[in-house]
């Protein structure tokens, strides 16, 4: 009997320290994700609306929550967003020409311990080349064990280096390197102040100088630990936001994904 109940508690024991080790991995912790309020919004038909589908992310957060309703405080151009179907899921190239998304968005897959494959990743880099922007933020390309780096060449930047497996937190003042740029269009002054997840992805060697490659930097934050890039390919474009503005953003950080949703999509 004693036997039998220690193996019990053993048991149990192994479970908790399971899902506590799952939820120190993930960066940020699961369950710190504050959701917009929903609000009631003018319908817009599908075909005046860019459709953005997120795929295998971290998990849904409050901006794109909120997007879902308030796009308009952001711009003209009305967006709908799917966080629901392929994000926690996986996913083919015929999946992501069905959902007939014309934006699709990487959030955090490393952070949230969501590995792709390598027929995803090239169903990601084939679908952005049928003239698909791609927006990727914060732990896109590894953290903990989770190595994601075959997804770094769909925005201009290079899948041979290493990058950050572990927390670099950042100040979040990013300071614009150029001007007059769609997607930074309504963020006023010369830096803004981000509120969204304050870490950032960077290079191994502790700043996104020099690594770059066929992307360029929009804005930086703290000498380049941080930055937000733009890669300009023949059919689409690849931006690629090294902080979370997503998670727990303000308006600045909302305005600037809105931003990235509609001022490359066709």
């Amino acid at each position: 009997m004693r036997k039998a109940l220690a193996t019990i508690f053993c048991f149990a024991l192994g479970i908790l320290f399971a899902v506590q080790l799952s939820a120190q991995e993930a960066s940020p912790p699961k369950g710190e994700a504050k959701l917009a309020d929903k609000q009631a919004t003018t319908e817009i038909g599908p075909s005046k609306a860019v459709n953005v589908v997120l795929l295998k992310s971290w998990g849904v957060t409050s901006v794109w929550e909120a997007m879902k309703t308030n796009w308009q405080s952001f711009g003209t151009r009305p967006v709908t967003i799917d966080d629901s179907t392929y994000i926690d899921s996986d996913f083919t190239y015929q999946n992501l020409v069905n959902s007939k998304a014309n934006v699709i968005v990487i959030s955090d897959p490393a952070g949230g311990i969501k590995q792709y494959s390598a027929a995803e990743i090239a169903a990601v880099a084939k679908y952005a080349k049928k003239g698909h922007p791609v927006i990727g933020t914060y732990a896109v390309f590894q953290w903990s064990t989770i190595d994601n780096r075959g997804l770094a060449p769909v925005f201009g930047l290079s899948s041979k280096i290493e990058y950050n497996t572990t927390a670099v937190g950042i100040s979040n003042l990013f300071k614009k390197t150029k001007q007059k740029q769609c997607l930074l269009k309504r963020i006023s002054g010369q830096s803004w102040q981000s509120d969204g997840y304050p870490f950032t992805q960077e290079p191994a060697t502790g700043s996104w100088k020099g690594h770059l490659g066929k992307a360029t930097a929009v804005a930086q934050s703290d000498t380049f630990a941080g930055v937000i890039s733009l890669y300009t390919a023949p059919t689409y474009t690849g931006v690629y936001i090294s902080n979370y503005p997503e998670y727990n953003g303000g308006t600045d950080d909302e305005q600037l994904l809105y931003n990235a949703v509609t001022c490359y999509a066709k």
